[in-house]
């Protein structure tokens, strides 16, 4: 399982860094994404909804995302 770290990037940031490690992925594969700031998950959230990827858990400060 594939991690990345987006504490202390902004919205934007954090959202292109985490669909440059969503693209490459496999079906099914997933990504832990580790986060702290609040807009950044709303964004993340956005895009998962967006490009139809799945949501597996939604913790505090952690995203676990499929493909």
């Amino acid at each position: 399982m594939k991690e990345i770290n987006v504490t202390g990037l902004q919205c934007t940031q954090a959202v292109m860094a985490v669909l440059r490690e969503l693209m490459p992925m496999e079906k099914n594969e997933e990504i832990n994404v580790i986060y702290e700031e609040p807009n950044a998950r709303r964004d993340i959230m956005a895009l998962i909804k967006r490009r139809k990827y799945n949501l597996i858990k939604d913790d505090e400060n952690l995203l676990i995302i499929s493909k």
